[in-house]
């Protein structure tokens, strides 16, 4: 190995240090709701469904994702919350709310744009400023390479019970997070996306929910959610309503597909009795 190579290599473990330095100090400064979000559209209102975006890199579907929100039908008003990961990207989803009109299904939309990438995590951030809120009761996440229909959020909502996560990705898993078998619409799972489900508020309420999560985990936001829920007895179960992928390409996931089944050791070594067989 050259001289550059090892500086390279230098540069490169100093700044995945302090990016994660960055994570904890935001995740410690927001951890308990106490933060804020402007309000871009409308006004937040109690009877709404809150739904919840973390944004990163597809701020061309920003103008696309309002329209389908926009359209839903047989739904409460729509409380959407956007995190945007990506600072760089603001003044695209900012221009695109500027652009809604006033009618159609959402009721107010509020935003968030954070210097440090915590992906999909920041989910639950915005959980639990609504739970500090007194918000309780159920809480749609979507990810913004999913295009939906315009009943997609009423089908998701009538599937929803407390202490429960119910989602379109959802799978059954055999001692590996990669081995999974396919279930039906309704069925047990012990898996469920954050993209495309319905959860229960509650799912952030214990006082560990961010402190417990390793920092080399914190964008597998998703299998934290399916564990922790499995972990306090809540049902989790498929609910096979259409949607379409697009923009996989720069889906994050891409770049955590090993580290996938080694948090699924992590998390199932820690409660055997829970290891999906």
């Amino acid at each position: 190995m050259t001289v550059v190579d090892r500086m390279r290599r230098l540069v490169a473990r100093v700044g995945r240090r302090a990016a994660r330095a960055r994570r904890t100090i935001l995740l410690r400064r927001t951890e308990h709701g106490r933060f804020g979000m402007q309000v871009l559209a409308g006004h937040p209102g109690a009877e709404s469904l809150p739904v919840v975006m973390a944004l990163w890199s597809r701020p061309e579907r920003a103008t696309g994702i309002l329209a389908e929100l926009a359209a839903q039908e047989g739904t409460p008003p729509i409380r959407l919350c956007w995190w945007n990961n990506a600072p760089g990207n603001d003044a695209a989803y900012r221009s695109a709310v500027d652009a809604l009109s006033r009618t159609g299904a959402i009721a107010s939309v509020e935003y968030r744009s954070s210097r440090v990438n915590i992906g999909g995590l920041a989910r639950f951030l915005v959980i639990r400023r609504l739970r500090r809120q007194g918000y309780a009761g159920p809480v749609v996440l979507l990810d913004d390479d999913q295009v939906i229909g315009a009943d997609f959020l009423a089908r998701l909502a009538a599937r929803f019970a407390p202490r429960s996560a119910r989602g379109v990705y959802a799978f059954r898993q055999h001692g590996s997070y990669w081995s999974r078998e396919a279930i039906e619409d309704g069925d047990a799972a012990s898996y469920v996306g954050t993209g495309g489900c319905i959860v229960d508020a509650a799912i952030v309420d214990d006082p560990d929910f961010f402190s417990a999560l390793p920092d080399r985990y914190r964008f597998i936001e998703d299998q934290w959610m399916s564990f922790r829920a499995r972990a306090r007895g809540w049902d989790l179960e498929k609910a096979d309503v259409p949607f379409e992928f697009v923009l996989d390409e720069r889906n994050q996931y891409h770049g955590l597909i090993e580290r996938k089944d080694e948090f699924f050791a992590y998390l199932y070594n820690s409660r055997p009795d829970l290891r999906p067989m």
